[in-house]
């Protein structure tokens, strides 16, 4: 493996393979990360321009009692802790009603306990599209579907098909962590199976839910347990097709378990940095979009990742549970003209988007100004087409005289 042969497959579109880009995740010198993070904004170039999209949206995380024992959460509380809780729709209709402006999206997930049953919660989501008709609600993991097909009975198509029938738009691609059972063992061993987690979702895309991909990275995992994950991803996604984006999140290590196992050592936004520029070089023929958490990497160090190959800011939030009890630092909420005065800022285009990036507002007098410079462009490629058309037909003309 050299660079050569990276240069040219990135150059030509041509996919890379899972030894490319275990090769690539291995490059840790300065000037091998230079080339590796060129090659992944040469290719986001490509694809989004100088576009970067966030979203206005909320997490709401229904329950934290949870039976689970990952080792790489702090989230989860028992039904007797002071801290657990089940909200009611007045509890979520109270949070959503403090957010500026009309939502976008509403993110609802929970923990997995007997505590709160499937139907409670078909109830809940039923209740929350009533109230909010426009907002799109990205629902439930692939963790939460087996867990009510495990206490109904049903299968999962039948459980994706009762939350879609009561408000779920589209699935939620967490509890992926990593999609190699040699590492799930050790760090979430009651979870679904890799093989379980991607039926899980293509069944979701096969009634029309799309959903997004995430890993979680920073622990256990080696190259070769990443490239295990990207290949499974890019096969599902050559399959349906519906995976709206890539989400790598950085393991919070501070106040959990798992945390106490890791190489304290570790230059954690530089893997950050490389993550996110290999998986835009592996997914570029398949998976779009690429989005940086400024949740799990700070602001400053989410803006600088949009020179690395990422394009989507994630969104406003408002409330980030998970994140924050495992020791995350980073804030919960970002308004979005934040968004919009910063994204300027590092010399890219703000567009606020939908769940399935349906580009809803041009932000930026600077968009505006790109498209119609485009236009223009455009219309002087048409102009001087017509103009090589007309020449070409004197030219016949005046050979057909001389004749």
């Amino acid at each position: 493996m050299n660079w050569e042969i990276i240069e040219h497959k990135v150059k030509n579109a041509i996919d890379l393979t899972e030894a490319d880009a275990q090769w690539l995740l291995e490059r840790r010198d300065a000037r091998g990360l230079e080339r590796l993070y060129g090659l992944a904004d040469e290719v986001n170039n490509r694809l989004n321009g100088r576009v970067v999209s966030f979203v206005h949206n909320m997490n709401i995380n229904y329950t934290n009692i949870c039976e689970y024992h990952c080792t790489f959460c702090e989230f989860k509380k028992s039904p007797a802790a002071r801290e657990a809780y089940i909200l009611t729709f007045d509890d979520v209709k109270a949070k959503v009603d403090q957010a500026e402006g009309p939502l976008s999206e509403i993110t609802f997930q929970g923990g997995l306990s007997p505590e709160v049953k499937f139907e409670e919660v078909l109830t809940l989501l039923k209740q929350m599209r009533a109230a909010y008709p426009a907002v799109h609600f990205h629902a439930f993991s692939p963790e939460e579907i087996d867990y009510y097909a495990e206490e109904t009975g049903a299968s999962y198509e039948e459980v994706i098909g009762r939350a879609k029938a009561v408000g779920m738009d589209s699935m939620c691609g967490t509890a992926a962590e990593i999609l190699d059972d040699e590492v799930r063992k050790k760090i979430c061993s009651e979870k679904v199976t890799s093989d379980e987690w991607c039926e899980i979702v293509r069944t979701g895309h096969g009634l029309g839910l799309p959903s997004t991909a995430t890993i979680l990275f920073g622990h256990l995992e080696q190259p070769k347990h990443v490239v295990h994950h990207f290949k499974r991803l890019r096969d599902l996604q050559r399959e349906t097709g519906m995976i709206t984006e890539f989400i790598p999140l950085l393991f919070m290590p501070d106040k959990t378990k798992l945390g106490r196992a890791i190489d304290p050592n570790m230059n954690r936004i530089e893997y950050a940095f490389r993550m996110l520029a290999v998986s835009r070089l592996y997914f570029m023929n398949d998976i779009r979009n690429i989005q940086t958490s400024w949740v799990k990497l700070g602001w400053d160090n989410a803006l600088a990742s949009l020179a690395v190959g990422a394009n989507d800011m994630s969104g406003t939030l408002y409330s980030e549970n998970i994140t924050r009890e495992a020791g995350g630092q980073n804030g919960e909420y970002m308004p979005r003209e934040k968004f919009i005065s910063d994204i300027e800022r590092v010399g890219k285009i703000p567009v606020e988007r939908d769940t399935v990036y349906s580009f809803q507002q041009e932000k930026s007098t600077e968009c505006r100004k790109q498209k119609s410079e485009d236009r223009g462009q455009k219309t002087e490629v048409r102009r001087q087409r017509t103009e090589n058309r007309s020449q070409r037909s004197n030219d016949r003309e005046q050979k057909s005289a001389v004749k």
